[in-house]
């Protein structure tokens, strides 16, 4: 029996199987980033009468796809333990929907449909796409829907400001919902001088003034969402800004609207245009709604899991550092304990052999 196999079989025996109530990685949020800052707005006139979107003073980071249900159910098993804001819609079960609920209030958890992880979350309100993007600013903390969690950072959620829609963006933002300048920008805009058309604008978010059903998620071709990322992207990277859900933005159309762009899975052509300006009661959820995030944070480096001293390997240098975390308490996420439970035990043993011997 080689040595490796040893220490693995003395530390099962000695320790056993980890029983330890699995707690949540923080999720990763993939971005690209949108340049060309101080962009001249487009004067394409909307079907509303208005003009003049797209133009973006600073660079920022832009989610690559819509959020998930993989990662609305990782922020729902942090914060809606009890579900106080309603931040889950029973619909999310649906055949349309990726969530499943259990329990009772007090003790809830949330688990993805199978199948459905990387399909966009849908039955989503703005307000709750604004609470997603006070627990991203807040660093993806666990605990009761309140000031430390969902209800401020890059939104100061008020009872007076959701009534009467006039709740935005805070200056000090890390994360938030798309404004809907930010998301034009990162849909349509691509410099004539850098492979762009005439204009600078596209008429579709896929890098073209034409669309067919092959290129995007509409016209009810599929009938129901699909995983993210399956059909082009727009100059920037970003995929999906046309078809498989409407996406929240920040805009304020009235009193009673928040401005959705892009169409959805059951949309005709028309509405994934781009001078289409749909809206919403911010407070409607609807299985063709959902949205993305931008944020001013640059991504982090990829994270190589087991590679404990940044080689771009696992080996045995691994398995040595592995050994002396092994049986201690940790913060939650530490390199060594890659289920993210609070120790490095058998559960990180079983990843890290799973790893062992792979590059990155």
């Amino acid at each position: 029996m080689s040595p490796i196999r040893v220490i693995v079989v003395s530390l099962f025996v000695a320790f056993g199987a980890s029983t330890r109530a699995h707690a949540e990685c923080p999720i990763q949020i993939p971005t690209v980033p949108i340049g060309n800052p101080g962009n001249a707005a487009d004067t394409r006139a909307m079907n509303d009468g208005t003009t003049g979107y797209g133009s973006v003073a600073y660079t920022y980071y832009i989610a690559s796809n819509e959020v998930t249900n993989a990662q609305y159910a990782a922020f729902l098993n942090a914060v809606a333990a009890t579900d106080t804001n309603g931040l889950y819609e029973p619909d999310m079960a649906t055949s349309f929907g990726g969530i499943i609920r259990s329990g009772a209030s007090g003790s809830y958890t949330y688990a993805v449909v199978s199948g459905r992880a990387n399909n966009p979350v849908n039955y989503v309100s703005f307000w709750d796409a604004c609470r997603f993007a006070n627990w991203l600013h807040n660093g993806q903390p666990a605990g009761a829907q309140d000031s430390s969690t969902t209800e401020d950072g890059a939104y100061t959620l008020t009872v007076t400001g959701i009534v009467n829609n006039t709740i935005v963006r805070n200056a000090n933002w890390q994360w938030a919902v798309a404004s809907e300048n930010e998301w034009y920008k990162a849909a349509f805009h691509q410099p004539a001088a850098q492979g762009g058309d005439s204009d600078d604008y596209w008429l579709y978010p896929i890098q073209s003034n034409t669309i067919s059903t092959t290129q995007a998620n509409y016209n009810n071709v599929i009938g129901n969402t699909i995983p993210v990322g399956s059909y082009m992207p727009s100059y920037y990277g970003a995929f999906d800004m046309a078809g498989n859900l409407w996406e929240w933005n920040e805009g304020i159309m009235n009193i009673a609207g928040r401005c959705m762009k892009g169409g959805a899975f059951s949309s005709d052509p028309f509405n994934t245009a781009a001078n289409i300006r749909s809206n919403n009661s911010p407070m409607i959820n609807h299985r063709g709604h959902g949205f993305r995030v931008s944020t001013l944070v640059p991504p982090p480096a990829p994270i190589c899991v087991g590679d404990l001293n940044g080689d771009n390997v696992v080996n045995t240098f691994d398995l040595t550092r592995f050994l002396g975390l092994f049986g201690t308490t940790v913060p939650t996420a530490d390199p060594g304990d890659f289920n993210c439970d609070g120790s490095v035990n058998t559960a990180d043993l079983t990843i890290f052999l799973g790893r062992f011997g792979g590059a990155c």
